[in-house]
């Protein structure tokens, strides 16, 4: 498949490199520029130095907590920057989301990441 040209930027954060890759290419298939982070302090370090581009961020986290507070200190510090996070579906339930973010259950499909990416866009 060819990738369209395309401004649109997004951050893919994720611990587990395979996981990352492919939310990666999936996310660079819809047209967007991938940047990719390891870790939560990585992606904060990336963010503070050039968010000005970012449309997207996704978040594969094994703590809630951590993906909830990255959630909400994008949303405070970069408004415009649409974030998906996924975490475990049993530690979903006490956290909340600020209003630009959205979950993804873990496992999550494909299919699942480019419709809630989408959803997330508009």
């Amino acid at each position: 498949m060819g990738q369209a040209q395309s401004t649109a930027r997004a951050l893919v954060i994720g611990e587990r490199e395979k996981t990352r890759q492919i939310a990666s290419t999936l996310i660079e298939e819809s047209g967007f520029q991938v940047t990719e982070a390891a870790t939560f302090a990585e992606a904060t370090r990336l963010l503070e130095r050039d968010a000005h581009g970012l449309t997207l961020v996704f978040a594969e986290a094994a703590d809630g907590e951590e993906a909830q507070a990255l959630a909400h200190h994008i949303s405070r510090r970069w408004p415009w920057i649409r974030v998906l996070v996924s975490f475990d579906p049993a530690l979903m339930l006490d956290y909340e989301l600020p209003r630009v973010a959205a979950r993804l259950r873990q496992p999550w499909y494909p299919l699942d990441l480019l419709i809630e990416a989408e959803r997330v866009m508009h």
